[in-house]
């Protein structure tokens, strides 16, 4: 191998390291140990439910918008929260996942009746986890 070809292994396995390395932090976000402020979702970070057509997701995406301090305290059983390291359902709405999850959206839609209804949160909470656990992957 001349020194060229060397060279050239050399700056291509520094440019994977470098790409990797920014991907990670990306994909990383700013949180730190114990930050839970960091890892919150707002109502701001959610997608606009005018981006989807189907009737369901978009009012899957309009519940993020409007409750999402409900959203945030339920888990989400898609697998999502282990998979894709989501740390309630409302993550589920910042991007598209949850427009291809009807389990993601069925968490929702529910939260939204029960809240409407004035159930408690901690009821909310009760409520989801024994209709949905039983998909968690």
């Amino acid at each position: 191998m001349t020194s060229t070809n060397k060279q050239n292994l050399m700056l291509g396995i520094a440019a994977i390291a470098i790409l990797a390395a920014i991907a990670w932090i990306s994909l990383r976000g700013t949180n730190e140990p114990g930050d839970d402020c960091a890892a919150a979702v707002r109502s701001a970070d959610v997608l606009s439910p005018t981006l989807f057509s189907d009737e369901k997701t978009r009012a899957a995406y309009q519940v993020a918008k409007d409750i999402p301090e409900v959203l945030e305290q339920l888990p989400c059983f898609c697998g999502c929260m282990t998979s894709f390291g989501h740390k309630n359902n409302l993550f589920c709405f910042k991007d598209q996942h949850g427009s291809g999850c009807n389990i993601c959206q069925d968490i929702a839609l529910d939260a939204r009746k029960m809240h409407d209804q004035g159930v408690s949160i901690a009821q909310i909470q009760d409520n989801i986890k024994a209709k949905y656990a039983h998909y968690q992957p």
